[in-house]
């Protein structure tokens, strides 16, 4: 580390000692802070066209809020975000919108969800400063600093007609923080450009290996480290031979331009290569500690679905401690987590107003909301937000389960997404979404679907969809089989364009379908019913990762 890295850890760790300390202070009068960024919100954006709509000039309490403002989702804001997308301005937020944070749709269409430089300026702020301070207090070895790897890229969509410039909200806050990378982490600024995931995982573990300091290992979720670790796995001979010569293989596929500019910042560095082989040739278990002696911890996400890649994880990076860092989301960020090896999150007051429904009375017309700080443990409610950026009483669809307090702000774990059934690589995938695209396949098939269900397979370095599919045929032909598997990658790369691009991107893999006997759903309803499910109410899971039910089903396969 050189005078000019020491000197910005230093202040890095300072700025993360401020924040942290600074949300502690915010959860003790949780409530009242989060209903004056309420009154903030509003006060801010009462002469806009939504502003003026509900008269936000003259609410007062946010009592008076829910009872004038309704409950919204997505549609109801798609006009106006045409017309901020075609350039006029002041419609949902007085400030200037600078990004659209791209979400995932259901029948093609993507969310375009507003960004302004206030927004923006919160979560830099938070993933910068406030997640270090709360990581350093969680673990101390992690306030050394030092460089990490992180895993994202900075890649976006496109713009509007007026240059309004669109693509994922962590892709809009990378670009936004560009110019300070090098700093804190080991990829050049050109691997973050690349759009192949495995091409690009290569030249992350290239330039990562040869820190021999590093830090820590970040990335949004834990399964593009399980991928990056599969890409260690099968190419490291590849790699250690590119460290000793400072090169970039030539199996690569890259742009010149950039295969030239990444070589000009490797050179040959056979001893660190020699240490390396030594270590990689006796395995990958627990590689990371073996190859990092200094690495301190790993961040993603490690609750909800992503569960189900912690053993794989853990076989990589053996007993490294886990930080989950933050519950957010495109519209906002919702929660920060405060301890390692933990999945749950206090609620951040001041990153917008928060409104929580029941879940058991979330399927109401009008629920009833309640604050942050009126919350019952143990229970478990859909989160609502009100945000900086034009968004109102939102409801997102994340179910959350309080499990405890801290002061007066709730401490959550986040549960599911209502409607969502893929999340392989944060591609977001619908229940909605799989259904059109089941049903888009079999009409083109011919046949009826009499019943379904999804499991994950990850055996590999990326993972895929696996379908059980029921239909009205005893006997289906290998040529019908792989028409339909072909259609249903098809219509799901239609119902979602963010599963296509993860499928471009060799994030996933494509779908792969099996067909089973007629009568299998029933007998793993039995199944459910024997487990103690209710006869009035038991259902086909949509996702399944019980090992037992998935060997009921491959018994039952025909092809």
């Amino acid at each position: 580390m050189n005078i000019l890295e020491w000197v910005i850890n230093q202040f890095y760790a300072i700025g993360s000692d401020f924040f942290y300390k600074k949300f502690v202070k915010d959860t003790i009068k949780a409530g009242d802070i989060n209903r004056g960024v309420l009154q903030e919100i509003l006060q801010g954006n009462s002469k806009t066209v939504y502003g003026l709509l509900y008269e936000f000039e003259g609410i007062r309490t946010s009592v008076d809020y829910k009872r004038i403002v309704p409950l919204t989702s997505y549609p109801d804001y798609e006009n106006y975000i045409e017309e901020i997308a075609a350039g006029l301005e002041n419609v949902l937020t007085s400030d200037e919108v600078n990004y659209f944070g791209l979400s995932s749709g259901t029948t093609g269409k993507q969310k375009r969800i507003p960004t302004t430089a206030k927004t923006r300026k919160i979560i830099n702020m938070s993933m910068m400063f406030l997640q270090h301070g709360s990581l350093s207090s969680a673990l101390p070895a992690a306030r050394t600093g030092g460089k990490g790897l992180l895993l994202m890229n900075m890649l976006q969509s496109g713009n509007t007609p007026v240059g309004i410039p669109s693509g994922s909200g962590t892709s809009g806050g990378m670009q936004s923080m560009k110019k300070m990378l090098h700093y804190f982490w080991t990829s050049p600024l050109e691997v973050l450009a690349i759009k192949d995931q495995q091409v690009a995982n290569y030249l992350h573990l290239l330039f990562a290996l040869k820190e021999r300091n590093l830090a820590y290992i970040t990335s949004p979720f834990p399964s593009s480290i399980v991928q990056l670790f599969g890409v260690l796995e099968k190419q490291w001979v590849e790699i250690i031979e590119d460290i000793t010569k400072g090169t970039i293989s030539s199996r690569l596929t890259l742009d010149v331009e950039v295969r030239e500019q990444l070589e000009k910042q490797l050179k040959p560095e056979p001893i660190r290569a020699k240490d390396l082989e030594r270590e990689l040739s006796k395995g990958m278990k627990a590689i990371a500690q073996r190859v990092w002696p200094k690495i301190s911890n790993i961040s993603c996400v490690a609750g909800g679905s992503f569960g189900i890649y912690m053993d794989r994880l853990r076989y990589y990076i053996g007993d490294l401690p886990v930080f989950s860092a933050v519950y957010g989301a495109t519209e906002a960020l919702i929660g920060m987590a405060t301890n390692v090896n933990d999945v749950s999150y206090v609620v951040t007051p001041r990153s917008a107003y928060f409104e929580f429904i029941p879940l058991k009375k979330s399927d109401n017309m009008n629920p009833k909301t309640f604050d942050l700080d009126e919350l019952n443990v143990g229970e478990m409610y859909e989160v609502v937000i009100t945000n900086y950026s034009g968004f109102y009483r939102y409801r997102m669809g994340d179910v959350v389960k309080v499990v405890d307090y801290s002061h007066q702000s709730p401490v959550i774990e986040f549960m599911y997404r209502k409607g969502q059934l893929l999340n392989l690589a944060a591609e977001k995938t619908s229940e909605q979404a799989v259904r059109y695209a089941l049903g888009e396949t079999t009409k083109a098939s011919g046949v009826i679907l009499e019943d379904y269900t999804v499991t994950l397979k990850i055996e590999d370095v990326v993972g895929h969809y696996l379908f059980y599919i029921e239909i009205n045929e005893l006997v289906i032909s290998a040529t019908k089989a792989l028409e339909m598997k072909s259609t249903l990658e098809q219509c799901l790369g239609d119902a979602n364009p963010r599963y296509r691009a993860g499928v471009n991107a060799k994030r996933i893999n494509e779908v792969d379908i099996h067909f089973v006997q007629t009568g299998t759903f029933q007998i793993l309803k039995q199944e459910l019913l024997k487990r103690g499910a209710s006869l009035n109410q038991v259902k086909i899971p949509r996702m399944i990762q019980d090992p037992s039910l998935i060997m009921l089903l491959e018994k039952n396969i025909i092809t």
